[in-house]
């Protein structure tokens, strides 16, 4: 769900949502990425036309030329004969996985679609073909886009992602009820930080296909970052009547709750999802993460742990542990030389490019352990790094204690 880091406002801890926007970090969010290979079986390409003599009309104010009524005629002779092209082009998009091979696909159905020497059931089978075509050239393209991001060549990527945009619309514009196409059009323009839009396109999508789990989920996720959390809830709610096996839906809902204040609520719905997904770590870190805001601190500690040992490389788990164990009230629970060290692993599984909330995590390891030249050091570096205001306010706030030869502790336990 959405990524919460924690960080400290005054005396109060908080969770800070970051609003991605970059395709870098939107590509890690519940909001997926088509995988176009794996939809084959329930995206098949439309069926050929079935040329009975109800179906060979030439289109409505056209003139039946002796090229159509010669059509006309083998058609009502041989209701189930379909044109040689119309079965190669079948053929064709059957066997294509690459975007020259749909671009092909797609070039030859424009041809047929704007052919009115065809009958109508031609044409209009050309039309639909075109717009699967274009919705999985388009698939295909997002894919590339989010292999573009993990290599971190993010103008490709972006690149790629304006493409696959043409794409999903070309597809709607020959088939509106291609609910895939709208679906797929609002992840793009979910990642684009288009959020209106993008709950236009989900609405759509819902509207076709009532019940398509991912448009709930991905229409209650942009209310959430949007903060409309009852209408998130909602959402969340309808998937979950659809599909209860699905982890994501509990802490999408359960981060919803959470920011409503109904806590209880939240951590039954966190619970639930590490019981769908036992090796998740981002569910196990969600649930710590919100029990150490809390005060929970046996509990969190646990599900770090268990997040950790799910993926040592995952870098939100790391962060946020190493923030719990420097800056931890109870001194069970608070272990500085691991929080530096676990600090340090977040930052160097984030490929060399840490953030100004990594560093700062780094600077609070680094005081608690007694090092404050070197935490002040760190924590100029996070504030050189972002343009967040009160982000900022905070690493100078720590900086003056650090200055101070001071430590920062969370509050007690609330409950």
């Amino acid at each position: 769900m959405l990524v919460r880091w924690p960080i400290p406002t005054g005396s109060l801890f908080v969770f800070l949502l970051i609003a991605f926007f970059a395709p870098s970090l939107w590509a890690q969010r519940a909001i997926p990425r088509t995988t176009w290979d794996q939809q084959a079986t329930s995206d098949p390409r439309p069926e050929l036309p079935s040329q009975s003599p109800n179906s060979a009309e030439p289109d409505s104010g056209e003139q039946a030329d002796s090229l159509v009524s010669e059509r006309l005629a083998n058609a009502k002779e041989n209701p189930g004969d379909v044109p040689a092209d119309l079965k190669s082009l079948f053929d064709n998009a059957q066997q294509a996985r690459s975007v020259l091979e749909y671009n092909s696909v797609i070039e030859r159905c424009k041809n047929i679609a704007g052919d009115t020497t065809r009958i109508v059931s031609e044409r209009s089978y050309a039309k639909k073909l075109l717009s699967w075509a274009a919705n999985r050239r388009g698939e295909l393209r997002s894919d590339m886009a989010g292999e573009m991001v993990s290599a971190r060549q993010l103008a490709e990527a972006e690149n790629l992602d304006r493409a696959a945009m043409d794409d999903f619309r070309l597809a709607i514009q020959n088939d509106p009820l291609r609910w895939r196409a709208h679906h797929n059009l609002g992840v793009l323009m979910a990642i684009a930080g288009d959020f209106p839009n993008a709950i236009g396109a989900f609405s759509k999508t819902i509207e076709l296909n009532p019940k398509f789990v991912e448009a709930f989920h991905n229409r209650g996720e942009i209310y959430f970052r949007k903060g409309n959390y009852e209408a998130a809830i909602e959402d969340y709610n309808k998937a979950i009547a659809l599909d209860d096996k699905v982890a994501d839906l509990f802490s999408g809902r359960g981060n919803a709750r959470f920011a409503l204040g109904q806590t209880e609520a939240a951590l039954a719905d966190y619970q639930s999802a590490m019981g769908l997904a036992p090796d998740s770590a981002k569910v196990a870190t969600e649930f710590a993460d919100t029990c150490q805001s809390l005060g929970r601190w046996k509990e969190a500690a646990e599900a770090y742990q268990k997040a950790m040992k799910a993926d040592p490389k995952y870098v939100r788990a790391l962060q946020n542990a190493a923030w719990m164990m420097a800056t931890c009230p109870e001194d069970f629970y608070r272990d500085p030389d691991t929080a530096a060290k676990t600090a340090q692993k977040a930052i160097d599984e984030s490929q060399g490019n840490p953030n100004a909330h990594m560093l700062h995590v780094l600077a609070m390891s680094q005081a608690a352990q007694g090092d404050f030249s070197k935490a002040i050091n760190t924590i100029n570096q996070a504030i050189q790094l972002t343009d967040e205001g009160a982000l900022r306010s905070e690493l100078s706030e720590h900086r003056a204690l650090f200055q101070r030869k001071k430590t920062y502790r969370q509050p007690g336990a609330s409950n």
